[in-house]
């Protein structure tokens, strides 16, 4: 499978990081667009031996995220109620990622409703998408600001289900140079909304300058703020109808800043592996860093949602991560 470097409107090479960006490894090939000026320089951080050393004795917790089972919860086979158990019995989890659009009509008093039936069954809420679309980062003023008081009530939504953070969507128009501001300010602002709430913010990687691991490390090395974090992702690359991010690098160039990493599935081989990319080359990038937190497997393809699900926590658990 051809997996394609982007570098068109995103990369200004910069010493050692340009002869990183743009040779690839010998088991991936690169398909180059024109490049054009983008200011911030990246750099990044190596971990210590230390630090290293005492990450290599400890695994990667597995999660789910509740999007998985869209079609499950739409056809109404899995409904809130009986999530939290379908988590811990079937799928063998006690992590959980939600999603808005499966939580309509949920109310702060349901929450905590859902919220003890997740204790009860020792299931431990992570991220929740509150899905509000495109608007943070608007050149519109009007258009950011009725973004983040969507925000609002998905914080105390957020807040009674005892989630550590919450996803926001700072994908934007215009080019690199324009966008990047523009994701600076509405990052910062929905900070504010979300620490007042006592949560992590967490910006992931859905398409357009959000999959260009290049855009999404100078942002954080702008914003330079611990309460702001990244979901770098396995699948997520596709930056427009053309060109894609080097999902290896682009992995390895985020884990610095993550909260969380995405394990995105979409289809799987007869030998269990994914059909878009080799899982250890991935994880070896995780497991070459400090970073052991949560991996959070999301099944987005075709077919059994639970069984998709399944496979990808069979392939994680081979390369150390643990349930």
């Amino acid at each position: 499978m051809q997996r394609r470097v982007f570098i068109g409107s995103v990369l200004k090479p910069v010493g050692m990081l340009a002869a990183a960006c743009v040779s690839p490894p010998a088991t991936e090939t690169s398909s180059p667009a024109t490049p054009t000026a983008a200011d911030t320089a990246v750099q990044f951080a190596k971990p210590d031996a230390a630090a290293l050393r005492a990450a290599q004795l400890a695994l990667n917790p597995l999660a789910v995220a509740q999007a998985s089972f869209f079609r499950m919860f739409k056809d109404g086979s899995l409904t809130l109620e009986k999530f939290p158990e379908f988590v811990s019995s079937k799928c063998g989890l006690s992590r959980v990622q939600w999603s808005a659009r499966l939580l309509a009509g949920l109310t702060l008093e349901s929450a905590k409703t859902l919220r003890a039936s997740c204790d009860g069954q020792g299931v431990r809420s992570l991220l929740l998408d509150p899905a509000i679309g495109i608007g943070l980062t608007s050149a519109d003023a009007s258009v950011s600001a009725a973004a983040v008081e969507k925000l609002k009530p998905w914080c105390a939504v957020a807040t009674a289900l005892s989630c550590t953070g919450l996803a926001i969507d700072l994908r934007g128009e215009g080019t690199y140079d324009e966008q990047l501001p523009r994701a600076v300010a509405g990052a910062n602002v929905a900070a504010k909304v979300a620490s007042d709430a006592g949560l992590q913010l967490v910006a992931q990687s859905l398409g357009g300058m959000t999959s260009n691991a290049t855009f999404m490390a100078a942002l954080m090395q702008q914003l330079k703020n611990s309460a702001i974090r990244l979901e770098p992702t396995f699948d997520s690359w596709q930056v427009d109808g053309k060109d894609s991010y080097n999902r290896t690098r682009g992995l390895a160039m985020l884990i610095p800043y993550a909260a969380s990493i995405l394990a995105d599935y979409m289809a799987f081989l007869p030998s269990g592996e994914s059909a878009a990319f080799k899982t250890d080359y991935l994880m070896r990038q995780i497991r070459e860093s400090t970073f052991r937190g949560p991996v959070t497997i999301l099944f987005k393809g075709p077919g059994d949602e639970l069984d998709g699900v399944l496979k990808a926590k069979k392939v994680l658990i081979k390369y150390k991560c643990m349930t």
